[in-house]
């Protein structure tokens, strides 16, 4: 019992009611092609991240073509016969990283049997495809038939991964 000095609050009067849609432009809520979209650049993230074993043959590989073209002079100087250099992508950043992680932990929400088939779709995503090939997916899942099956499982586990992200976010 409050004391007569005092008056009650209520709290629907003081603010209004925030509409789904609202939450989610302000990014409180993250739909499930939102966390689809992070869980793409999170693989793309992580194909960015060095491979020092990679690193390490790329530059052992080079000496064969230094010493095999002795003869034309400085490796520098050799003029306009040198190709263009290809163009790496930017290394990852401390954030990126940690976005990256923080999207893999979404994951674990998943079930375990399940991680295998966002993995994968995801994947496909990150490579390029505008759907997912779900007829493709088939065989790495070790299903014989049921591509739609495939597909609802995929949803039900991203629902959880949902589930997780918004839950990451409200805390």
């Amino acid at each position: 019992m409050l004391p007569d000095d005092t008056q009650s609050i209520d709290i629907i009067t003081i603010l209004p009611p925030i509409s789904p849609s609202q939450e989610r432009e302000e990014g409180r809520i993250k739909s499930f092609e939102d966390v689809e979209e992070r869980l793409v650049q999170a693989v793309l993230v992580m194909r960015r991240l060095s491979d020092r074993e990679a690193g390490w043959l790329r530059v052992k590989a080079c000496w064969p073509d230094i010493v095999r073209e002795r003869n034309l002079g400085d490796y520098d100087a050799r003029g306009g016969e040198m190709e263009a250099p290809t163009l790496r992508p930017l290394p990852a950043t401390r954030r990126d990283i940690a976005e990256m992680e923080e999207a893999f932990a979404w994951v674990l929400a998943a079930k375990e049997q399940d991680r295998r088939l966002i993995a994968l779709a995801i994947g496909a995503l990150a490579q390029g495809e505008k759907r997912i090939p779900w007829m493709r997916l088939r065989k790495p899942m070790g299903i014989k038939l049921g591509a739609n099956g495939l597909r609802m499982r995929y949803e039900r586990a991203m629902h959880l991964v949902t589930k997780a992200a918004n839950a990451a976010i409200s805390r």
